[in-house]
């Protein structure tokens, strides 16, 4: 095929302006960042009620992952309130300290793949086919908390992919 001078020069201008729309993109992505709040969030799980025609939430039962949830929040409130080490060791012993079942737990590793510390520790702790969720930064201590169902098909994971191994 034989390329006139014509279409080498259409060649040369359009990919003059795709270049120059590029670059002008990059020049726009330059400008400075919007501010983001720093806050703690805390979601707290909704209880299902019953319509029983009173305005009293209704109370969730014994040991359930309901009932334990303030118990679980306050523990690693406490923790994140410290000053040890954001690490999976520490956080689960601080929860077994708060009772929890250490064979019920999942938590994440401290460092990347890596070898670079981890931005911040999950922890979960199953109770039945609920879990109790839990992460903090590693930086600011930042903790949020959830509860949400357990996964997978016998509904006993809390924490998607792989965990460190909790054997001290």
């Amino acid at each position: 095929m034989v390329v006139n001078r014509a279409q080498r020069v259409a060649a040369v201008i359009a990919g003059g302006v795709a270049l120059a729309f590029g670059l002008s993109s990059c020049v726009l992505l330059e400008g400075p960042s919007p501010e983001v709040p720093e806050r703690t969030v805390r979601v707290t799980p909704s209880v299902p009620s019953e319509d029983s025609g009173n305005s009293e939430s209704p109370v969730p039962p014994e040991g359930s992952a309901e009932a334990k949830f303030a118990d679980f929040t306050a523990a690693l409130k406490s923790f994140a309130g410290g000053t040890e080490a954001v690490r999976g060791q520490p956080i689960v012993n601080s929860l077994v300290s708060a009772g929890f079942d250490k064979s019920a737990m999942q938590v994440s590793f401290d460092t990347s793949r890596t070898n670079l510390v981890a931005d911040s520790i999950f922890v979960s702790v199953r109770i039945d086919e609920s879990c109790l969720l839990g992460q903090i930064t590693t930086e600011s201590r930042e903790l949020v908390t959830d509860l949400a169902p357990a996964v997978g098909p016998d509904q006993n994971i809390c924490l998607i992919g792989q965990t460190r191994p909790i054997d001290w």
